[in-house]
């Protein structure tokens, strides 16, 4: 399962005539997001990894469009602040419960086959985005920099298939 996050026009191509702008030369890329499962204990759990363009020194996230010749994120082998890999924080399988189980600091999140946490692949133990079952009609999505709220949302609808 692998999906890619775009947008129609990125900044730099927002007044560009259309036949120049990014939109005719495969759309900017937010994200790419690879999901596979993994065994864990006796349990097998979701995992995902996801790319995101990198962060320049000033704050401002790289923008990843085809006009400017930085190739597909799925694939990009360049230099690693281009590029930002998060990778899912693996639960733990617990006896006692008999059931993978994930530390959500506090927060009461019901067993999901959808919950998860994601690090950046540099601090694995720094959680970046986490996507928790509340009840049976509520969901918890937190994020932070340097996640955006569209890459938040689209990294936890990409979960919608999973069981």
């Amino acid at each position: 399962n692998e999906w890619t996050l775009v947008q129609e026009k990125c900044q730099n191509c927002l007044m560009s005539p259309e036949h120049f702008s990014c939109a005719r030369r495969g759309k900017q890329q937010l994200a790419h997001i690879r999901h596979h499962r993994r065994q864990v204990g006796d349990g097998i759990s979701n995992v995902m990894e996801v790319r995101i363009p990198g962060i320049y020194t000033d704050g401002q996230a790289m923008v990843w469009c085809p006009n400017l010749d930085r190739g597909d994120l799925a694939t990009f082998a360049g230099s690693s602040y281009e590029t930002q890999t998060l990778i899912t924080k693996m639960p733990v399988w617990n006896e006692a419960v008999e059931s993978l189980v994930l530390d959500f600091k506090g927060r009461h999140i019901v067993s999901s086959a959808k919950n998860f946490q994601l690090a950046l692949s540099q601090k694995p133990e720094h959680v970046l985005c986490q996507y928790g079952k509340l009840s049976n009609s509520n969901l918890a999505l937190d994020f932070k920099f340097p996640i955006s709220v569209v890459q938040a949302f689209g990294i936890a609808l990409s979960t919608s298939f999973w069981v």
